[in-house]
């Protein structure tokens, strides 16, 4: 019996590194042949932590891998929302029109005065946020899924002062405690 656990134990670490999790093995210093750290193209699951020493496709989610340093824009947390000064932001969800709108089957509400641009379409719409370029761009979706990848899209596209809001709009009646900010910035659908 113990061989046979033996041999499913050698198996099971043989198989992590032939999937590729043995290449992300090393989080805090990959050795890599060009000096360049590679990483998850942000979507908001776990993998995005993981670091890889070589360019190609995330073994979890079959995102890209990107150049980990240009992963830059900002995270908050939907309880510090309030503590934006709302007057210099501007809030973007990247979810569908339907889920936007509340004509999805989940209902998880948005954010006020936020602008709707689905991230399937950011790259073919990203010249109509041209104009706040100056201001802090608020990109929120329901999960943290889809946001974190807008996110990294605006800010390879110039714009400096991206911030992504961890958790979605499905969080929030569940972390936003205050009612005084709820009232501020959220729009029940």
């Amino acid at each position: 019996m113990r061989k046979i656990l033996y041999r499913l134990f050698i198996f099971s670490l043989i198989l992590i590194y032939s999937t590729g999790c043995g290449s992300a093995k090393n989080k805090e210093n990959p050795i890599t042949k060009n000096g360049v750290v590679y990483a998850c193209l942000p979507c908001g699951a776990g993998c995005d932590t993981m670091v890889y020493q070589k360019p190609g496709n995330c073994s979890h989610c079959n995102m890209e891998l990107v150049d980990k340093s240009t992963i830059i824009h900002k995270s908050i947390q939907p309880e510090d929302m309030c503590a934006l000064d709302i007057s210099k932001v501007i809030f973007l969800d990247v979810r569908t029109p339907e889920e936007f709108n509340g004509l999805a089957k989940e209902k998880f509400g948005a954010i006020r005065n936020a602008v709707n641009i689905n991230v399937e379409e950011l790259k073919s719409r990203i010249s109509e946020l041209e104009k706040y370029k100056e201001k802090e761009i608020v990109v929120y979706c329901s999960h943290s899924h889809r946001s974190p990848r807008a996110s990294y899209m605006l800010t390879q596209a110039g714009f400096t002062n991206v911030t992504n809001m961890n958790g979605g709009m499905s969080v929030w009646k569940d972390r936003v405690k205050s009612t005084a900010c709820t009232a501020k910035l959220y729009l029940q659908q």
